[in-house]
């Protein structure tokens, strides 16, 4: 059995049921090109990634599991939790 680096999506590429924000963004900076310094939407909120990730304070909406990704115009990256 082969081990993925990819362990949120699934076989077929789908989010893997459960993934959190911040397994996703995890991911993402780690493998997907993305910097803690960019900003990702959550429910229309504006958050930078390093304050989901690494702050102090993080928003509890770092835990909730992702119900949808939405690629938004120039790079952008929206959730909905």
């Amino acid at each position: 059995m082969e081990l993925s680096y990819d362990l949120i999506w699934d076989e077929s590429g789908e989010l893997r049921r459960g993934c959190t924000v911040r397994e996703a963004l995890t991911w993402l900076t780690r493998f997907g090109g993305r910097t803690a310094g960019e900003a990702v939407i959550i429910n229309g909120t504006l958050y930078k990634i390093g304050r989901l990730l690494y702050g102090p304070e993080r928003p509890a909406v770092a835990d909730k599991p992702i119900a949808h990704i939405f690629d938004g115009y120039y790079h952008q990256l929206n959730f909905s939790v």
